[in-house]
């Protein structure tokens, strides 16, 4: 989504979530709205995000600050962010219905392949790989997050159309180079509640493993590099297997940072 494309939709959500017409969104707007886009927030949640966005601190959300936040390149809150994407008129089931026919058939392809039960579908340990590798620069509470607004069904799953609405609606992130997940997220207590807390601490020891599996490899080869005393060859050995490396990591986890 372009830059004149956020600004037109955060102008279009400012106008929809100022819900008595006053030309400010205040908190309890502020938690009528989040509250309708994910089940799992609590009021006070809400109100940790609306004092982050309201910069003045005079306890309302005026156009521009709420603009400012929703288009610019804060990257707190940004599943809330993604997720107030989501909120918009129509059926889930009209997402992607000027979508290319081979590239739908191509996703209910993936769908079918994450769906390891074959139930029709998705839980969130079934789908935290995917969207960890399309949304690299979230969170796990971020993707958590986007995931239970995707969730139009409160049924604490996604089926195609709403995994398809959240695809066409939520463009795919370039991972930025040099960032880290942050251990601490501004969301977290919120939704690291007792029926997802389980699945979070999955989450998280499969992100560990996959980065540790990635730092044997690389001291492997450090070692395998000591052997070879051509310099040249050395540094193609080191590019070229390194490359492999980060690919086989990045097809795993999502991420391609380079330790």
């Amino acid at each position: 989504m372009g830059e004149e494309a956020k600004i037109s939709k955060a102008k279009e959500l400012f106008n929809k979530y100022d819900l008595d017409g006053n030309g400010t969104i205040d908190k309890e707007e502020m938690v009528k709205v989040l509250t309708k886009l994910n089940k799992t927030l609590s009021r006070e949640d809400c109100y940790k995000l609306f004092d982050h966005i309201d910069e003045n601190r005079d306890g309302s959300l005026q156009h521009s600050e709420f603009v400012n936040w929703l288009s610019g390149k804060d990257s707190g809150y940004a599943g809330a962010k993604a997720g107030m994407l989501l909120d918009k008129k129509g059926k889930t089931r009209d997402a992607g219905k000027d979508m290319d026919a081979s590239k739908k058939q191509k996703l209910r392809n993936k769908f079918a392949a994450l769906d390891k039960n074959g139930n029709g579908q998705l839980e969130w340990l079934e789908v935290y790989d995917f969207l960890q590798k399309r949304y690299p620069n979230m969170s796990t509470p971020d993707l958590k997050f986007l995931y239970d607004c995707a969730d139009k069904s409160n049924d604490g799953q996604i089926d195609f159309f709403e995994l398809l609405d959240l695809i066409v609606t939520v463009p795919q992130e370039k991972a930025h180079a040099g960032t880290k997940r942050a251990s601490l997220h501004p969301l977290e207590a919120g939704i690291l509640r007792d029926d997802v807390k389980e699945q979070f601490e999955q989450a998280y020891i499969k992100e560990e493993k996959d980065q540790q599996e990635m730092m044997q490899k690389l001291a492997e080869l450090s070692e395998q590099l000591q052997a070879v005393r051509d310099e040249d060859k050395r540094h193609k050995m080191w590019v070229d297997e390194r490359q492999k490396i980060m690919r086989e990591h990045y097809a795993k986890s999502g991420q391609l940072r380079a330790p």
